[in-house]
């Protein structure tokens, strides 16, 4: 019943958004709220068990055997919160035009000459296996030189969503670390393992870029033949859109301290060692204080930018109610067990390349540990009773990560889908619709190495 539940809300979830017929806070909110009551009397649990189970998803669980303390999406939220202010208070004081002109007049209007500078900054910044910090790196970088160049949104959200997914199965990564803990390998074996699939899927993901921005010339009526020819009025009249964007706002004056404040603040936040909530939220007082002298201008400055804040902080917090409910009620564990006794034991030696594609859709919508610690290591025991060694099951159960980055219960994809003005749904459609390849990249080089037994 709890696994009928699981996929019910689910569907449900998706239906409702695919078809706007519910924001995606109120989808992330209402949705598992109905399904958690129903969940109440299934599991003869009290409707106080309900708001534990939303409370635990929002702040923080402790493991009553362990004492391990799982965090919320509280933590992600206030850094989002904090760190779309900061960088939005750097867009208004022109931080940001420099680098934007520098693309224009390198790229002369090429869309894809912008898209590939998009993916391989993504690509350097998530070596640190942050999602949340490539997201907003990225985000601030780019944003506003698409919008100058009319540049398809979409393609940046999915461009800089690709190379996080490759690249946070480092070693230090979070689903390398889980899937070695839970299959019980070492990490760098792991890893040795994947490393042919991730290059080759780096190469796929720049090749399906370079299409992009293929098809960005096209639509913008692109000649790259013309593009030496581009007079210098023209680029005047292409930067002058990022030069005269809200003067008022402006610092130039002030250039290299905001450089200074932000270099330093994101090469503390990369470190670690300070919660990012508490470095942007200090920045963002300092670079109000310095930027803006009088207490109307920086009370004015937070009005203004609460657009933009406020409705992805809210949308991180309602997917705490989602995973919330999921995990508390039991629906996660019964949803992965299910999964594992869908692979049949008479499939042998090729369950390995069968669970690897049943498992992304499982490891997309379900949270990282539930996948891990719930499928991933029962289907260990399983694989083994046919030969498949512990290492090529973990090498299997990783497949699913070339769609992790379109997870509804990854709280930084609402910041890009926010930051980009589109639709989460649209944004996975769009995912789908063209990186798709990586997936079957997996599949084929995991296969000749004999990572992945077929």
């Amino acid at each position: 019943m709890l696994t009928f539940l699981a996929l019910a809300m689910i569907i449900v979830f998706i239906v409702l958004l695919s078809k706007k017929k519910l924001s995606v806070f109120a989808a992330l909110t209402l949705v598992p709220f109905i399904f958690g009551i129903i969940a109440v009397f299934v599991t003869d649990s009290s409707i106080l068990d309900l708001f534990q189970w939303i409370k635990e998803g929002i702040f923080y669980k402790v493991n009553s055997d362990t004492g391990k303390v799982s965090m919320g999406v509280i933590s992600p939220a206030i850094t989002i919160l904090f760190s779309i202010l900061y960088f939005d208070i750097m867009l208004g004081v022109g931080l940001f035009d420099p680098i934007a002109e520098f693309f224009i007049k390198k790229a002369k209007g090429d869309p894809m000459k912008v898209l590939l500078s998009t993916v391989a900054v993504a690509s350097v910044v998530s070596l640190n296996g942050d999602t949340t910090t490539t997201i907003i790196i990225c985000v601030a970088a780019f944003l506003s030189l698409y919008k100058q160049l009319n540049l398809k949104l979409s393609y940046l959200a999915i461009i800089i969503a690709a190379p996080i997914g490759i690249w946070n199965q480092l070693p230090w990564g979070g689903p390398t670390i889980a899937a070695a803990t839970a299959i019980g390998v070492e990490i760098s074996d792991l890893f040795a393992a994947l490393l042919p699939g991730l290059l080759v899927a780096q190469v796929a993901v720049v090749l399906v870029t370079a299409y992009l921005g293929k098809k960005e010339r096209k639509r913008l009526n692109f000649n790259p033949r013309d593009a030496k020819m581009v007079s210098k009025e023209q680029l005047d009249k292409m930067l002058s859109a990022i030069r005269d964007n809200q003067p008022e706002l402006k610092r130039p004056r002030l250039y290299w301290f905001n450089l200074i404040l932000t270099l330093g603040s994101l090469a503390i936040l990369i470190k670690g060692d300070i919660h990012g909530s508490i470095i942007f939220m200090i920045a963002s007082v300092v670079a109000l204080a310095v930027n803006y002298k009088t207490v109307e201008e920086c009370n004015d400055r937070i009005e203004a930018l609460a657009d933009d804040v406020l409705p992805t902080t809210i949308v991180t917090l309602g997917a705490g109610v989602f995973s919330g409910v999921l995990t508390g009620s039991g629906m996660a564990t019964a949803l992965a067990n299910s999964i594992a006794g869908i692979i049949p034991t008479s499939l042998g030696s090729h369950m390995a390349p069968i669970y690897a594609v049943i498992a992304a859709p499982a490891i997309t919508f379900l949270p990282q540990d539930a996948f891990y610690f719930g499928i991933a290591s029962v289907i260990k025991g399983v694989m083994l009773q046919f030969g498949i060694t512990p290492m090529q099951a973990a090498v299997a159960s990783m497949v699913g990560q070339s769609f992790r980055l379109i997870s509804p219960v990854i709280p930084a994809l609402y910041m890009l889908c926010g930051e980009t003005k589109q639709n989460f749904v649209d944004f996975q459609k769009e995912y789908i619709k063209y990186f798709w390849v990586v997936l079957v990249v997996y599949l084929a080089v995991y296969g000749i190495t004999g990572a992945l037994p077929y």
